[in-house]
Parts: structure tokens; sequence; C-alpha cells
């Protein structure tokens, strides 16, 4: 697919200063000289942004995912302990409304409803989101600002989302809208900040500069928040689950090809090759209120 990039100002300050910190697949990714904030500059320009989440984003082997619903144990698990570990910040109130930004394949609504919980959810790919229709979810194909509804949410999940939103203040005043009193976003975004990533450099997996555009740490995120009328009530370093095909995947990624070999070797003689277990993967677990 061919691109039309397009120069954008830094989300956080609007200044247009910027240092390089690397290139990646033909993409600048920098750094705002005002701020530091990172991001990508010049990127696909919104429209045809929009446009490559709409149609087969979750089967594509040039950007997005190409094994999504293959790997659904492992997301279910990644969803089930990321709500767990927000439950003591949430109000029960009945009726009880959430709303997941980004729901794919609709594996957190599942669980949600499964709560007990009235949940709609927001996909913007069309054969996810006939299929979730199919299934009797209520889903809008809308852009987070655009969204229209007369619910109000106890509970909003941006689940690795918010990295590929172009308008950050947008985003973040519409959620502000869309909260019930008492109610709580919850997100997961990969950290610029992490060891990781400051390990891996250019090779960190997060790095995906066709739709990750933005790149945030706790102080960017706390900007952000704080002047569209939110919060941060909690934060941590979080990560995924992962399974040993999962790690090998990402031993080949980083082109660690001898130690997939081995360890696929080791994996099959010990038997573990059905196994999984929690791993932090550079990202931060943020908890957001209103003031």
């Amino acid at each position: 697919m061919e691109f039309t990039l397009r120069n954008y100002s830094c989300s956080l300050c609007s200044k247009e200063e910027t240092n390089l910190l690397l290139t990646k697949q033909g993409f600048s990714i920098v750094k705002c000289c005002n701020c530091g904030f990172a991001y990508v500059n010049p990127r696909v320009e919104d429209e045809q942004l929009t446009s490559i989440y709409r149609h087969n984003y979750f089967a594509n082997k040039d950007y997005g995912y190409t094994s999504y619903e293959q790997e659904k144990r492992l997301r279910v698990k990644n969803f089930e302990r990321w709500l767990k570990d927000a439950d003591k910040y949430i109000t029960k109130a009945k009726p009880f409304f959430a709303l997941d930004v980004g729901c794919a394949a609709g594996y957190c609504l599942e669980l949600m409803k499964a709560k007990g919980w009235n949940a709609d959810g927001l996909e913007l790919d069309e054969e996810m989101y006939l299929t979730l229709r199919k299934q009797g979810f209520n889903i809008s194909k809308s852009l987070l600002e655009d969204f229209m509804t007369e619910s109000q949410f106890s509970v909003i999940t941006l689940f690795d989302v918010i990295e590929h939103i172009p308008n950050i203040d947008k985003a973040f005043s519409k959620l502000n809208s869309l909260l019930a009193e008492n109610g709580v976003v919850v997100m997961v975004t990969p950290n610029h900040n992490s060891l990781q990533r400051k390990l891996l450099g250019k090779r960190w997996f997060q790095y995906k500069p066709i739709e990750h555009i933005q790149y945030f740490d706790k102080k960017s995120l706390r900007v952000f928040a704080e002047r569209n009328g939110l919060k941060i009530v909690y934060q941590a370093n979080c990560g995924q689950y992962a399974d040993t095909q999962f790690l090998l995947n990402r031993l080949n990624y980083y082109h660690f090809t001898f130690l997939s070999k081995i360890f696929n070797k080791i994996f099959g003689i010990l038997k573990l090759k059905d196994k999984f277990f929690y791993t932090d993967t550079g990202s931060l677990f943020i908890i957001l209120k209103r003031k």
C-alpha cells in the first residue's frame, strides 16, 4: 500500500522543531525539542490512517496483526488481568455501562458481559464490526472523538489503542464527556521510557510507525489527562501473557534466529510448548478519573 505522508506538529505542545531519534520502515520517529514528546513525523495523513483500520487490519502482513484470533487465549488472559487490576477503582452502579474502545474480536466485551455489565464497543474494522453485530453486541464504527451516545459509562477501556489516535486532546476530552459520575478510564499503552525500549532501541517491537504514531510516558499522559479535566489515580508498568510460540516469534522478529532454534528444541524436550506466562513488555497501565 502506498501512503500519503504529512508533517504534523507535536501533539503535546504544538511546536514543530524536532530531533531525529531513529528511522524504521522508512518513517522517522522524532523527539520534540521543546517538550521531549516522541512521535512519528512525517506520518500517514489522518484520513488514510483511518482507512487502514477499516478493512482486514487484523489479518494483514504489512501492518496490524497476522494472527490476532489465533492468540485468543493469551489476549483473553491479558484482559482478565487488566480488568482485575482495575477492579478496586471501579464504583459499582446499576445499571452498569462499559465501553471498550478498539474492541477488535470482542474478547474484552465477552468478559464484561460475563460480569453482568452492559458492554458497548467501538471498532473501525468492518469485518470485526459485522461479526460482533451478528453476535448481538452493540458496536459502533465511529472514531472515538466522533462517537455519539446517550449513555454514560462507569468503565471505558482503551487497551493498546491511544498510541494509534492522531488528536490526543480530542480523545481525552471525549473520554471525559463519556464518563459517568465516578467512572474510570482504564488504559494500556507502550511506555517510551521503559527499560525494554532503552535496551532494544530500534528493535523495540512497539515501534510500528505506520499505526503507532504517538509514544507516551507517564509525564506526557499526565499532561494530556489534566488539561482535559482528568487525573491519573493509578499507574504501573505492565506486560502481557505469552506462550512459548509467542517467545519464539519475538526472537525471530529481533533476528535472534539461533536463539530461537535453541529455545524451540529446549521447549520440545521439556514439554513446555503449551505453557504460558506473564511478562513485562514495556507498557503502562493507567487508570483515570475526572478531576
